[in-house]
Parts: structure tokens; C-alpha cells; sequence
């Protein structure tokens, strides 16, 4: 069925893959740290399907692609993230910290999403993408509870938006007031962003040493995919659900953990893989989005959810280390 679903639909999947190609090296040129490709390939999809009217034959095909890609996606993941050689060389007080943290992420995004009366779909990805690693983790998880198009497009877009504000204006703001240090405000980076690539903007001037702390304690909340994806997935379909991808993540992560020669040698590849992979599977959900929907008030409803939720986890941050 896959094989004549993909024959018959192919022109929707490679439009999705040109999407996601052209995302890529809009990254790869840009060279700038907060464009993620997964973000950029939504971007133009929904700019795509706002413009240009496309047959039914071609939304099928951007349907398939997201069970397409995102699965295999999610192995190339676990293989370049997931390191637990370089995780317990973290200092176990910043692992503390970013516990705490990681457990305020989950319960104020599911609080306010009930508050706001979001849908919960669009609350587990706004969730999953602030607590762990933005696009990335919105991308597995949609996945998971098999989310749509239009609840996949207004999570990503909040997420990115809260981050930016953090990057750009909260995270300077904090510094100030509490006088940071290089070293405190790459912690503070690491257990707080959203993306990887904001944290790296965020230390982009810092000593290499530094920027390695920031991007270690960042890398530590990946783990967390693991409890997550099967909490997310359970509760959308009512009953213990564990994705099988998870388990292919989590070989993918100690294969190359175990074999750091190996991982040393197919890491780079393998992002690129990895980048492209995801980066059609957003492409073709921003293909298949409905743009009004990201402008309604629940568009509203689900930004005020992010950064709120944001804000939360920074204060949570400060007050947490002002203790310890």
C-alpha cells in the first residue's frame, strides 16, 4: 500500500523534498545559528501552499511524506545527539538545575495549555519543542500523536518566536540585572533555549571552552525525548504507547557512543542526513498548513502558551541557582 501510495503521489513528495533541499542550503550559506532548516522548509511550504493551488493527488503526497521521513529522521538523530560518554561529564549541579527546569517545562506548557484551552495536540508539541530541542523534538513528536499540518505549523512558529524574544531581549535582560558570567550565562543558555542553534548565537562570543559547556548542557536534555515521546503519545491515544523509532533512537545513540572512532567519522554525514530528512518532512507539513489558522486566536492563545512557559522556566532558572 506504502509502495503504490508513494508511485501515486510522488510529485507531492518531491516537491516536499525540493522544499527541503532549498532549506538546507539556505542554512548551509546563511551560516546564521537561529535559522533551523526544519524552520525554513515550514516557512516556505506555507508560503508555497498560500500562493499556488495544488491538485489533490500532490496534498496526498505531502501528507505521506512526514511518515516518510520523520522516522528514519529520528534514527540519525539519536546517533549525532545523543552521546552518554559526553553527558555524564557534565557537572552533576548543572544537571540538577536543568532537571528542575526540564520538570517546570512540562508542567507549566500542559498547565497553560489547559488554562488557554488549547488543543492538546498543539499543547504536547509546544511542550515537548521547549523543554527539549525546539523543531527537533516538535518533529518526533508530531509523529507520536500524530498530529496535523495546522497544529504542527502554529507550534513551530510560537516556539521559534518565544526563542527569538529570549534570545534577543530576556536572556541580555537577565545578565544584566544578576551581573552573569560567561560561564553562568552559557548554563543559563543550555538548560533554558529552545533551539541549538540559539544557544550557540547566544554564546557565539564566547571562548571555545565555554561555548562546549553551553552546548553539552543543551545536548543533556535530549534524553528526555525518552520519557516524552511515550508520555505524549500515551496520553493522545489513551493508552501506553511506545513508538518504535524510540527504541531505534536510543540504539543509534549507544552504537555510537560505544564506538566514538566510528561516530567521530559518520557525524557529519550523518547531520547532513539528518537535516535533510526533516527538513522535508516540515516542508511538506507547511505544504499541507492552512496560514489563517497560525493568525487566529488560537495562534494567539498558543504563543502566549510558549512564552509563558518560557518565562517560567527562566525564572525557575534563576531562582533555582540564587538556592543552590
Amino acid at each position: 500500500m506504502k509502495a503504490y501510495s508513494f508511485i501515486q503521489f510522488w510529485k507531492g513528495v518531491l516537491i516536499a523534498t525540493l522544499v527541503g533541499l532549498a532549506a538546507v542550503l539556505i542554512e548551509t550559506f546563511a551560516e546564521w545559528p537561529i535559522l533551523d532548516p526544519l524552520v525554513i522548509a515550514m516557512v516556505i511550504g506555507i508560503s508555497l501552499r498560500s500562493f499556488i493551488k495544488f491538485d489533490d493527488d500532490i496534498i496526498s503526497g505531502f501528507k505521506l511524506a512526514p511518515s516518510l521521513f520523520i522516522p528514519i529522521g529520528v534514527i540519525f538523530y539519536g546517533a549525532v545527539s545523543l552521546n552518554f560518554t559526553s553527558f555524564i561529564q557534565v557537572d552533576p549541579n548543572y544537571i540538577f538545575t536543568l532537571f528542575i527546569v526540564f520538570i517546570v517545562y512540562i508542567v507549566s506548557g500542559l498547565f497553560l495549555s489547559s488554562v488557554f484551552r488549547l488543543n492538546e495536540k498543539v499543547g504536547y508539541l509546544i511542550t515537548a519543542g521547549s523543554a527539549i530541542c525546539g523543531a527537533s523534538a516538535i518533529a518526533i513528536t508530531t509523529k507520536a500523536i500524530d498530529a496535523d499540518s495546522d497544529d504542527v505549523s502554529v507550534s513551530l512558529i510560537v516556539v521559534f518566536l518565544s526563542a527569538l524574544i529570549g534570545l534577543f531581549i530576556v536572556l541580555p535582560v537577565v545578565a544584566s540585572v544578576f551581573n552573569l558570567s560567561e560561564l553562568d550565562y552559557a548554563i543559563f543558555s543550555g538548560v533554558v533555549m529552545q533551539f541549538t542553534g540559539f544557544v550557540k548565537a547566544a554564546v557565539s562570543g564566547f571562548s571555545e571552552e565555554v561555548k562546549m559547556v553551553a552546548l553539552s548542557v543543551k545536548a543533556v536534555r535530549y534524553v528526555g525525548l525518552l520519557f516524552l515521546i511515550p508520555l505524549f503519545a500515551s496520553f493522545s491515544k489513551g493508552k501506553l504507547t511506545i513508538p518504535w523509532y524510540l527504541f531505534a533512537f536510543l540504539a543509534a545513540g549507544i552504537i555510537f557512543t560505544l564506538m566514538p572512532d566510528l561516530a567521530k567519522v559518520l557525524k557529519p554525514a550523518f547531520k547532513i542526513i539528518l537535516n535533510v530528512l526533516w527538513s522535508i518532512a516540515m516542508g511538506a507539513i507547511g505544504l499541507n498548513a492552512n496560514l489563517k489558522k497560525i493568525f487566529t486566536k488560537s495562534g494567539i492563545k498558543a504563543f502566549a502558551v510558549s512564552f509563558l512557559a518560557f518565562i517560567v522556566a527562566v525564572i525557575t532558572y534563576v531562582v533555582s541557582v540564587k538556592c543552590l
